[in-house]
């Protein structure tokens, strides 16, 4: 079992103690730490980079691995989607930003284990539809109209060609690529179109990625959004959607458990898992999907135990996390009645019936 975790808003300085060093080496961890190019003009500078492969050599000398998490400034989209891939309204920073992480490599004479490439629907959209303040109905009314605005096979496929493009520039110059998925996703592969993909500007699946990394959170997706995954079958749900992530793609197939921590999206106060045993259920499906990479977001939710990060755990209460996603053995949940209704309407509802529309349609060779 190969285990990772994210962290998404400590700094290099932050982690450079021995002892969190040696708890990663201890487990062979790989750490996707995020580079924020936080850059509002868009200014990508390589020399970002090098606090990150410094640190992520010494944590190659304790026995962990370094992970490379590039993320774009807020006004960009933050994270990679159709719109700074396709260069709408002159936005074109993922390009940049993956030629500052190759320059930066370059520059320093470092290399990471791996990169993540976090494919999500853009920050100023995420506002409108996701994030909490809109009443209930407002945010429909935005999905609503997102899905109609969004419905975009051109751009998607434009979007998906370059991203293609940047993963192979990045991996032929630094490491492997994973990507980072969002859990539904995976309905798509199942229907063999790519609805939610456009809708959600989310180009994933038509890349080929060296390993997918479905992001289930199952500690607040439920509890947003009971009546898609129900609390109770949550656990089942994982380990479906996992079972299928992993007839498609094998070793390739990883997972991410969460979350401990709330991170940068607001709206998830207390849907963490504070304790390891909280992701027990959800390791156990995992593994019984024949998932062989686990990762977790996040370190903050390891090394600290309050949202503003400022009580500090101890280095053996913090290894309870990753000797639990070692060591708890595989088990396959009890189906659930009310996820297999949920389900089963789902993947109805997001059947792509535009399939026609796009070039690909069994997913990346």
């Amino acid at each position: 079992m190969d285990l990772g975790v994210y962290c998404e808003t400590l700094s290099p300085d932050s982690l450079a103690e021995p002892d969190v060093l040696n708890a990663l080496g201890f487990f062979g961890v790989t750490l996707g730490h995020a580079v924020r190019f936080t850059e509002e003009d868009g200014d990508f500078d390589p020399d970002r980079v090098q606090p990150y492969l410094e640190l992520g050599h010494r944590l190659k000398e304790a026995g962990g691995r370094c992970c490379l998490w590039p993320l774009l400034p807020k006004s960009m989209g933050y994270w990679i989607n159709e719109r700074n891939l396709d260069g709408m309204a002159g936005v074109d920073g993922v390009d940049r930003m993956a030629d500052a992480v190759l320059e930066g490599c370059r520059r320093f004479g470092g290399s990471p284990d791996l990169i993540v490439a976090d494919v999500e629907t853009p920050w100023r959209q995420m506002e409108k539809v996701f994030f909490p303040g809109p009443s209930a109905a407002r945010r429909l009314l935005s999905y609503v109209g997102m899905f109609f605005a969004n419905r975009r096979p051109a751009r998607f496929a434009r979007a998906a060609g370059r991203l293609s493009e940047i993963v192979g520039r990045l991996r032929a110059g630094a490491a492997p690529v994973s990507a980072a998925v969002f859990p539904f996703l995976i309905m798509d592969l199942i229907n063999e179109g790519h609805m939610l993909q456009d809708t959600l500007e989310m180009p994933v699946f038509p890349v080929p990625f060296d390993a997918y990394n479905a992001m289930f959170y199952n500690s607040y997706i439920p509890a947003t959004a009971p009546r898609l995954i129900p609390p109770e079958g949550a656990a089942r749900a994982l380990y479906e959607y996992g079972t299928e992530l992993v007839g498609r793609f094998g070793e390739k197939a990883w997972v991410t458990l969460g979350s401990t921590w709330e991170g940068v999206l607001p709206g998830n106060e207390d849907k963490v898992y504070r304790r390891a045993d909280g992701l027990i259920r959800d390791i156990e499906a995992a593994k019984a999907a024949g998932v062989r990479t686990l990762w977790l977001y996040c370190l903050e939710g390891v090394l600290y135990s309050d949202q503003k990060l400022t009580q500090r755990r101890s280095i053996r209460e913090a290894l309870t996390f990753f000797e639990a996603m070692a060591d708890t053995p595989a088990r396959v949940p009890p189906e659930d009645e009310k996820w297999t209704r949920s389900r089963a309407l789902m993947e109805r509802a997001t059947r792509d019936r535009l399939k026609w529309a796009y070039r690909w349609q069994g997913g990346p060779s």
